[in-house]
């Protein structure tokens, strides 16, 4: 724990009892198509596979330097407009994600493709520290519907990306990409839209008197902790998943992607809910207990085919990620003051820790084949329901408001 006197600082004009729900349905639906355009990168490995020839390890890099770049930007990103906002990041974020798949529409090689994926990184870098502030300000009093609401976007955007390599990439290739331009361009002046009413909210200034803060950074690295698991677990199945139909179940590249989308699609419902559940339960209940019972449907994908499978899936995507809005507004609490560089930080480390485990998991399955490689990561929930078990009980706040 730390307690720290702050200064000069940006100050958020408007936060009160009113909830901007408008403002919130226009970030979600912002968030919605930028993270379609971050998981194309992920749906599209393989249409990358084919195209270029790709072995699982090379498919892994890919994931690993998208979300190495995002991981490294976002909480630096954070800091700087937690300083001064920068509302014309917003529609810039599209705009740099827009430019990066035209790029991989003309790519003619592996390492043109690894710049380019780079570029989709650093536009998803720059666009969520001000976006998740942008949530944060239009809350009012209810920060995890809000907050459930802004990643229930980016969740059905990241789930939608597999319909999107079912449309245009495998009938057309890479040159499919060139398409992409259009959610880019309809991110852009969403974003710019908000960008209006957020500008319009923010100063800078000195505060009349110091303000003491307490930084609670032993349950933040725990929470750190189960995070990074979490990202792991879910882009090591969410990178691979179709890979696997494909190649062990002998599955059309349409059918695989449409497994893929039941998964992320699940994924946000199931971070809609959290909030929900947070709420009444306290978030380390639901943070422990929703990645435990993601537990026995990570084993049975393997023995699973037809029917069961989508439901298998559906169930392995909901408990995986129920905790999503949950951790940025728990680590948002631990460290106030700090909304847009822990968003970063949260977020980002996510997305770093999820190119690692793709990495890691596509060297697994060329060693020890596909299958042990999903089996393996069956370990991912034991370990954050052992570190989950040291954070602080929120359930006494809860009684007492």
């Amino acid at each position: 724990m730390q307690t720290v006197i702050r200064g000069k600082e940006t100050v958020l004009q408007g936060q009160g009892s009113k909830t901007h729900y408008r403002i919130l349905y226009f970030i979600c639906a912002a968030h919605f198509l930028q993270d379609l355009l971050t998981s194309l990168v992920q749906s599209m490995l393989p249409v990358l596979k084919n195209a270029f020839d790709l072995s699982y390890t090379q498919l892994g890099i890919v994931v690993l330097v998208t979300t190495a770049i995002s991981s490294v930007f976002q909480p630096a990103i954070g800091f700087a407009t937690d300083k001064k906002p920068y509302p014309w990041l917003l529609p810039l974020a599209a705009v740099i994600a827009g430019a990066g798949f035209v790029g991989m529409g003309l790519a003619s090689s592996y390492a043109q493709v690894l710049w380019m994926v780079a570029l989709i990184g650093l536009a998803s870098a720059t666009f969520h520290p001000e976006a998740s502030r942008v949530a944060h300000l239009a809350a009012g009093p209810k920060k995890n519907t809000a907050q459930s609401i802004f990643q229930m976007g980016g969740n059905a955007g990241q789930a939608s990306g597999p319909l999107f390599v079912a449309a245009l990439l495998i009938p057309l290739g890479m040159h499919g990409s060139f398409w992409l331009v259009v959610p880019a361009a309809l991110s852009a002046v969403t974003l710019w839209a908000v960008s209006v009413w957020y500008k319009d909210r923010t100063s800078v200034k000195k505060q009349a008197a110091a303000e003491t803060v307490t930084f609670r950074y032993g349950p933040l690295l725990l929470l750190v902790a189960i995070v990074l698991i979490r990202s792991a677990l879910q882009s090591g199945i969410a990178s691979f998943l179709p890979v696997y139909f494909v190649d062990v179940n002998k599955a059309s590249v349409t059918l695989s992607e449409m497994v893929l989308f039941v998964f992320l699609m699940a994924g946000a419902v199931g971070t809609y809910f959290g909030g929900a559940l947070a709420d009444r339960f306290g978030k380390k209940q639901v943070l422990v207990y929703s990645l435990v019972l993601s537990l026995p449907f990570i084993l049975l994908i393997p023995y699973l085919s037809g029917v069961w499978a989508f439901i298998n899936i559906f169930f392995c995507g909901f408990f995986g990620l129920c905790s999503f809005a949950v951790t940025v507004v728990y680590a948002q609490e631990l460290v106030p003051g700090k909304v847009g560089m822990i968003s970063g930080l949260m977020i980002g480390l996510g997305l770093g820790a999820g190119g690692i485990g793709a990495s890691v998991f596509g060297h697994l399955a060329d060693s020890f084949g596909i299958t042990s490689a999903l089996r393996f990561l069956a370990i991912l929930p034991i370990a954050a329901w052992g570190i989950g078990s040291f954070l602080p009980n929120d359930r006494a706040k809860l009684r007492a408001s």
